[in-house]
């Protein structure tokens, strides 16, 4: 049996620091599959068994970082934020002065102790704010891996390295003020990044209980303000108008009407009284109650919510294995290309002089006429600071930490990064029709049955949670008469798509499919006594009110919109046209492993295949589908199958995750041709000492910035700002 676990880890600057993590990980051997979000700073991970956490924390701990079973609060990633910016400023502080004192001596004027200010400086910030980066590269190379602070400590160390050499009359110039800056310039940037990365959790955290995590406790007859996590269940907690339901429970006195449009998207509070069940997120908006709390922790429907969401964040997507394989040997293969690089110069100097003094009429910082250690230097510092593997690692996971995190704000529970690409991609959407096109409270419009069978098929429809064995169940107890005991009913037997039966007072009854293809303008259902006909009940169930909307979006989008319904022809015909399904597109009478294959069917021909559904019927058709969509209201088995679930609203849910999958998507590709993009060019130009080191670490930081920036740019997109 396997199970899954998310967990965060701290430490990780940039997309090597998290290959490592997975590495480790994965070569737990109950580690089946593994994935690291880089953007949130989470793992998520299946293992074969009840994962032991003692083993992946011992995993992540040799790979060199701090594995955290429980996720940063805010007021300990505010303490740590303060600390980065505490780091940024004493580094800008040092790096100010020598910056200025350089522009003064490349403007002409003579500072005869420059050098040794330089000294001073590089070696106040490499053992003061500096010190985080150092700490960062050291961790990398004695676990055996590089990262981004390897690439910039080194070629802070070769800067200020230089300044020593001038000191002691080494034919080289000093670039000494760029030991500070280049610090500066880095903690500056991962400041930034690590603060639009924070915005890009910000529709997941704006789910949870904004009101600080305190609970007013009934105990003696009086209310006591409690941490949340002190809470446990079988306590009494008391929640005021306007407050917010912080766990799942039961009411055990008061009532009011309470707010469930995060849940169900019903505008109208709910009434609820004495036995009703609340759920923690929701909103007591008028009276009070008296809750005995029922789930805590990850048992709460809102942490089930969240779980599911960080789950889909962590799991790696078909556009982001070209980024993992470049990530994987970046940093090696720019270390050599550095070396390369340095040593070409030292060995080819008069060669490529020409080029330099040429190049240096457009680009005035080039050294041309330094001489070959100067440049080779210049080069290869050049070459350290520019190189940015974390824009490719976060070229994926901020684009879908922010697109899965806006869904679920929106209604969208969507379980895997794969589904947010493949939403978009979808050619084909089959809908069944009951609770999914219809709004599921079919109400019985005919029926031929005597008074016993009709009690008979209200006590066998009891027994099924069907949309259809509601209605019947509940038309058969309207009649006078009906409100004494229903009769006894055993060895009740349910098949998904054909019906239910049962013995009823020991008379072998069947509710169900009518055999034979009778035409209807509604749904028929065939009541057989000891397997003759007893009788039918015809139902008619209204169509949703979004459902005609959400098919001419599709229609628009290129989606092909297909019924698939167990109901008859007419049933079926007729709800197609209400909704604007094309009528050669209507598929009637079919049983559960009819639409299994009607989804393989569409896929054999190489089309992208979508499906709907909110019953047990649907469950194996949603499960091969491309994409699974899945009604919150409906059947466990279902939801289990989807891939995504709409926990609020209706079909138009449908349309916003095709859009935010399409944008996203967008997102991605922008993001991946931007980072593949900027090091094809930077390199190149660093190598050929084109490129100033200070220039190359101020690119370097904007290469990250960019592609979070354009990532947060999903929450702006056409259709994301629409409820």
């Amino acid at each position: 049996m396997t199970f899954d676990i998310t967990f965060a880890v701290r430490g990780m600057s940039c997309v090597s620091c998290s290959r490592a993590v997975e590495e480790s990980l994965g070569r737990l051997p109950e580690v089946k599959y593994v994935s690291v979000n880089l953007g949130g700073g989470k793992v998520y991970a299946v293992t074969e068994g009840e994962p032991i956490w003692e083993n992946l924390a011992a995993a992540v701990s040799a790979a060199g970082y701090t594995p955290l079973e429980e996720p940063p609060g805010e007021d300990e990633e505010a303490a740590m934020f303060q600390a980065a910016l505490r780091r940024t400023l004493l580094a800008w502080a040092a790096a100010l002065p020598a910056a200025v004192l350089m522009i003064l001596h490349m403007s002409g004027m003579h500072i005869p102790w420059l050098t040794g200010a330089e000294i001073l400086a590089g070696f106040a910030v490499l053992l003061g704010p500096g010190r985080h980066i150092l700490k960062g590269a050291w961790t990398a190379v004695s676990h055996r891996h590089a990262n981004m602070d390897v690439l910039v400590s080194l070629g802070t160390i070769a800067a200020w390295t230089t300044a020593l050499l001038a000191f002691f009359h080494f034919p080289i110039w000093s670039f000494g003020a760029m030991a500070p800056l280049l610090p500066a310039f880095h903690l500056s940037g991962r400041l930034l990044e690590e603060r639009l990365r924070h915005r890009a959790g910000a529709d997941l955290r704006a789910l949870t209980s904004p009101e600080g995590g305190k609970v007013n406790l009934i105990k003696n007859g009086e209310l006591i303000a409690v941490p949340l996590e002190s809470v446990e269940v079988g306590m009494r907690i008391h929640i005021r108008t306007g407050e917010r339901i912080p766990l799942d429970g039961r009411v055990i006195s008061g009532g009011g009407g309470v707010s469930e449009a995060m849940i169900s998207g019903e505008p109208l509070p709910v009434a609820k009284s004495v036995g009703s069940e609340v759920t923690g997120g929701t909103v007591l908006e008028s009276g009070l109650l008296e809750v005995e709390v029922t789930r805590t922790g990850e048992d709460l429907f809102l942490s089930r919510m969240i779980a599911l969401v960080e789950q889909a964040q962590g799991v790696q997507i078909p556009l982001q294995a070209l980024a993992d394989k470049i990530s994987g040997i970046f940093v090696p293969v720019i270390l050599c290309l550095a070396c390369v690089s340095f040593g070409s110069w030292l060995l080819f100097y008069k060669y490529l002089q020409p080029l330099l003094m040429w190049a240096v009429l457009i680009l005035p910082w080039i050294p041309a006429d330094a001489g070959p250690w100067t440049i080779a230097v210049f080069a290869m510092v050049a070459m350290l600071v520019v190189a940015c593997p974390c824009a490719l690692g976060l070229a994926t996971p901020m684009a879908v930490s922010v697109g899965s995190g806006l869904a679920a704000r929106r209604g969208l529970l969507i379980k895997g990064g794969e589904a947010l690409q493949t939403s978009g991609e979808l050619d084909v959407l089959i809908f069944d029709k009951t609770g999914t096109l219809t709004v599921g409270r079919p109400s019985v419009v005919f029926s031929s049955l005597s008074d016993p069978d009709r009690q008979a098929a209200a006590a066998l429809e009891a027994h099924s949670i069907h949309p259809l064995a509601r209605a019947i169940a509940g038309w058969a107890q309207s009649f006078p008469g009906s409100e004494k005991d229903l009769p006894k009913v055993e060895n009740v037997s349910e098949t998904a798509g054909e019906g239910i039966s049962g013995l009823v007072n020991g008379v072998p009854y069947t509710v169900g499919r009518p055999n034979s293809g009778t035409e209807s303008s509604g749904t028929r259902v065939e009541v057989t006594r000891n397997g003759l006909p007893a009788g039918h009940i015809l139902l008619k169930d209204a169509v949703k009110p979004e459902a005609a909307a959400a098919v001419a979006a599709l229609l628009k989008q290129g989606v092909r919109p297909i019924m698939a319904t167990g109901d008859g022809e007419g049933a079926a015909r007729e709800t197609a046209r209400l909704v604007g399904i094309p009528e050669n597109d209507v598929r009637f009478s079919l049983k559960p492993e009819d639409k299994l294959r009607l989804v393989q069917s569409f896929q054999q021909q190489g089309l992208r295949t979508g499906m709907t559904g909110d019953g047990i019927n649907d469950a194996a058709a949603l499960k091969a589908s491309d994409v699974g969509f899945a009604l919150a209201q409906g059947t466990d088995l279902s939801m289990e199958a989807g891939d995504v679930i709409i926990t609020r609203g209706g079909l138009e849910k449908i349309v916003l995750a095709l859009k935010l999958s399409k944008l996203m998507a967008r997102k991605i590709r922008g993001n991946l041709i931007w980072a593949f993009g900027y090091n094809i060019v930077a390199l190149p130009a660093a190598a050929l000492g084109l490129i100033h080191p200070l220039v190359a670490e101020a690119a370097m930081s904007v290469s990250s910035l960019g592609v979070v920036l354009n990532s947060l740019g999903i929450r702006r997109g056409k259709g994301a700002r629409k409820e």
